[in-house]
């Protein structure tokens, strides 16, 4: 086995250099570079990215879920309407309503009176109530009948339910004028179909 040969140690050197003593010179330092040559080394900006359009955020999938889930309630609310038996009623309304609306404006008059309107409301709300509570409330007549309109939730008022008993029954364009407004005496009729559904 041969030991590994050792190096003779190697002195420090203390020794001042040389341009620290006194007649030493100091070197030049290298001088900076210009500022062309700094901004040559330098690289380029680089922008990140633009946000892309898809895939979206989860938060529009979760609206667009929300919008989805929104939209087939509405539906299924507005199938199941159509179902009802107010909605016929409803439709029958409107054309017998638009048959007078088109008779008033052939006699120049352009919307019909109110005695019309409750000739035209009379037998669809006779035939709602008989489908929805039996033959024995279509034989009411007079202030029987009136009471039926007025009751329930959104029931017309007591002039418009007494009128609307009656004014069918008169000779036309004789029926005393009870001062109904012939727009909201349809509304009323609609708001009361609507409320029986």
């Amino acid at each position: 086995m041969t030991s590994p040969t050792t190096l003779p140690p190697t002195a420090p050197d203390f020794s001042t250099p040389d341009f620290l003593t006194p007649g030493g010179k100091i070197p030049d330092a290298p001088a900076p570079p210009s500022l062309e040559e700094q901004l040559a080394t330098l690289r380029d900006i680089h922008l990140p990215p633009d946000v892309p359009f898809w895939p979206p955020a989860p938060g529009w999938y979760a609206l667009a879920g929300l919008v989805l889930l929104v939209g087939v309630v509405l539906a299924i609310r507005e199938w199941r309407w159509r179902q009802t038996l107010a909605y016929k009623a409803m439709k029958e309304f409107e054309a017998t309503l638009a048959q007078a609306h088109a008779h008033a404006q052939e006699g120049g008059d352009g919307l019909p009176d109110a005695q019309t309107i409750a000739a035209a409301a009379s037998g669809v709300l006779r035939r709602l109530v008989r489908a929805q509570s039996g033959d024995e409330a279509t034989a009411l007549t007079g202030e029987a009948w009136a009471r039926v309109l007025v009751a329930g939730k959104a029931g017309f008022g007591v002039a418009e339910a007494a009128y609307l008993a009656r004014a069918p029954y008169y000779p036309p364009a004789a029926a005393p004028d009870a001062g109904i407004a012939p727009k909201a005496f349809v509304t009323a009729v609609r708001r009361w179909i609507r409320a029986r559904a």
